[in-house]
């Protein structure tokens, strides 16, 4: 009886999918596609997921990519995994987001809400990243229905910040 309920458990633990460098929040409020509020450790944070850079909540397909992070989180229980950098310079934590065997970060590209980005420092998932980018491009899904964005969000925050510095 024993070793049928060892063998048991171990074949449950073995589909299981183990991340180790991962632990479970709860999700509070949106803030855009590629960030969000969660209570971590007791503490309100914000969150940026890596690997992903989604429109601003004021460009095309900003609210599409907000509204898509936010349903997902609300499904179930999620997981934060990191990688090598664990903040950004907002402060903000950096990583992957898992709901079983699901990641949101890939969702996000995967259905075209938004363009793979590479960081050195954190790029552990991001080749799978990037190939959701490509499935979406070829399937003309979201930013991609019309050959991608006007401006990437990077571009596009900084065109914001130059006019906001020339109106001063």
């Amino acid at each position: 009886m024993i070793n049928i309920l060892t063998c048991l458990m171990l074949t449950l633990l073995i589909s299981i999918p183990m991340r180790v460098n991962a632990e479970q929040f709860q999700y509070l409020r949106p803030k855009d596609g590629d960030s969000f509020s969660v209570m971590l450790r007791g503490l309100d944070i914000d969150v940026r997921l890596i690997s992903v850079d989604c429109p601003e909540y004021k460009q095309e397909y900003g609210q599409e990519a907000r509204v898509f992070t936010d349903h997902w989180l609300r499904k179930g229980k999620a997981y934060i995994e990191y990688d090598n950098r664990t903040q950004d310079r907002y402060k903000r934590v950096l990583g992957y987001v898992w709901r079983k065997n699901e990641m949101l970060n890939y969702e996000l590209v995967r259905r075209g809400y938004c363009i793979a980005a590479y960081y050195p420092e954190t790029n552990m998932y991001y080749s799978e990243i990037k190939q959701g980018e490509e499935l979406a491009k070829q399937e003309q899904l979201g930013i991609w229905k019309k050959g991608g964005l006007k401006m990437t969000p990077a571009e596009f925050r900084k065109q914001r910040r130059l006019r906001h510095t020339t109106a001063r």
